[in-house]
């Protein structure tokens, strides 16, 4: 993705959840001419205080354009992640915003727990797990805070609610990458 249109999407995702906060904002500069940005896209957005995760959201499935897709994560993310408390208004010059776009998700040939931790590529893979209708994904960028392949898979199991010893061997991996960006780019 060209820089120009990393840029104007990381302002467009800020632009957005100020907008959602009440807080003024710049006018956002036009897009640039990248056909890019109306492709349907599977993106995550995260905001991030410090070292602390504001919150994360975004889908594996291309509803949207990418340009819609990040104004509308951005403020699902930044005000509507269950899992933090929702920023303050003053918050918004400290927070640093994240975008991850990612290829399709591709079914691994490989089943089960220790074959799918096994086949990962660390650093570079993300990975959705399966076991029926329990699901959890990790983006890439998870493994600089888990870098073993193992701990990678079992916090992802622990996500998705995955009994690792009762369902291992059973359950399905998706892997995929991502292109990601952040404001300190």
């Amino acid at each position: 993705m060209a820089p120009a249109t990393r840029q104007w999407l990381l302002a467009s995702a800020r632009h957005a959840l100020a907008s959602a906060l009440g807080v003024p904002a710049p006018p956002l500069d036009p897009a640039p001419a990248d056909p890019q940005l109306d492709e349907p896209a599977r993106l995550f957005v995260s905001w991030h205080d410090g070292p602390q995760l504001v919150g994360c959201i975004g889908t594996l499935e291309p509803h949207a354009p990418l340009q819609a897709a990040v104004r509308y994560y951005a403020v699902e993310a930044g005000l509507h992640d269950p899992r933090t408390p929702m920023p303050l208004p003053g918050d918004l010059p400290r927070l640093r915003c994240e975008i991850s776009v990612l290829t399709p998700p591709e079914p691994m040939a490989e089943q089960g727990l220790a074959q799918i931790t096994a086949a990962l590529v660390p650093g570079h893979d993300g990975l959705v797990l399966r076991d029926g209708a329990r699901r959890a994904v990790f983006l890439p960028v998870v493994w600089e805070s888990l870098p073993e392949p193992a701990a990678f898979v079992a916090a992802l199991c622990r996500k998705a609610m995955i009994d690792a010893d009762r369902r291992g061997p059973l359950v399905r991996g998706e892997r995929f990458h991502a292109e990601r960006f952040e404001d300190a780019d």
